[in-house]
């Protein structure tokens, strides 16, 4: 997988440490959170932030670290995965700054509830534009065409095999409802010119048909 090559090459960690992310990202229980995820969000990257500071160092270099590493542990049966993947990366000793290092760690953690992110205070304009961008990334899939976007419900479903059908459509239901709510999903203006119209689409489309099949 291309993307994933250049994306881990950009990232500043040891190699040994880059065949483990590989190693984790392919793990056989990932169906949605896996490789093939962190290379589109790398190659959304590349294409939308083109000309614009996030793809402009040193951000490019810690956004691409914050893609590698946010999904690095994925367990569906625990609920702390970001904070996880946060001391991940802290452990794998990266070749920056203690305040770029915890810029990334920050930033993983965040993606526990994207829409909820608010600046640190006394966090440079630059750092939250950057990171918001990453979070804006990350929800990208919401965007997806129709087939797509099932698609990835699936593979979520997969993930989330443990659960009986009635938790996980209550659950699907909650996460619907308040992404629904949400004034803006992407705060980055260039991903919401590419993604928000399709995102609303499919969460409107996604949120009756789960409150359908609760009534039924």
């Amino acid at each position: 997988m291309a993307a994933l090559d250049t994306l881990l090459d950009c990232v500043p960690v040891s190699d040994a440490m880059r065949a483990e992310l590989r190693a984790r990202l392919q793990e056989p229980s990932r169906s949605y959170h896996n490789a093939r995820h962190v290379a589109l969000l790398w190659r959304r990257h590349l294409r939308y932030g083109a000309g614009l500071v996030v793809t402009a160092e040193p951000w490019h270099t810690l956004i691409a670290s914050a893609i590698a590493f946010h999904d690095a542990v994925h367990d569906p049966h625990r609920r702390d995965n970001e904070a996880a993947s946060a001391a991940l990366w802290r452990r794998a000793r990266p070749s920056l700054s203690q305040d770029e290092v915890e810029w990334v760690a920050g930033t993983i953690e965040a993606t526990a509830s994207h829409l909820s992110a608010a600046p640190v205070p006394g966090m440079p304009e630059a750092a939250w534009t950057a990171r918001l961008w990453m979070l804006d990334l990350d929800l990208t899939p919401l965007a997806e065409h129709p087939a797509g976007f099932a698609a990835n419900t699936k593979r979520l479903r997969r993930e989330a095999a443990h659960l009986p059908e009635a938790e996980w459509d209550a659950a699907r239901l909650d996460f619907l409802r308040r992404i629904a709510a949400a004034p803006r999903l992407f705060r980055s203006d260039a991903l919401a010119a590419a993604f928000e119209r399709r995102a609303r689409a499919n969460i409107t489309r996604q949120l009756v048909a789960v409150q359908w099949s609760l009534t039924e």
